[in-house]
């Protein structure tokens, strides 16, 4: 319960960490049915494979890119972002 406790902390201070979680959540749910429905139509192709785990670790270090570096970019200088700027009135 300790990683939970963490991740509610994390998300608190971060408002990019929510949608960021939640994508790669997406992410591996989306990879994961693929893979079972790819086994299932071709079985000589295992379904945990060295190809899977490593293309799955790609697309969430990909989306770990776009929020903690591109997002943040563009939020930072003003250039339409997800959230709207929080105002420090």
């Amino acid at each position: 319960m300790d990683i939970l406790n963490e991740l509610k902390e994390f998300t608190n201070y971060n408002d990019e960490s929510l949608p960021m979680l939640y994508d790669i959540v997406r992410t591996v749910t989306v990879q994961v049915i693929v893979q079972i429905l790819f086994t299932m139509n071709n079985p000589s192709v295992s379904l945990i494979s060295a190809s899977f785990i490593q293309t799955t670790l790609f697309l969430i270090l990909g989306i770990m890119v776009f929020w903690l570096v591109i997002y943040k970019f563009l939020s930072n200088n003003h250039l339409d972002p997800l959230f709207p700027q929080k105002n420090d009135d």
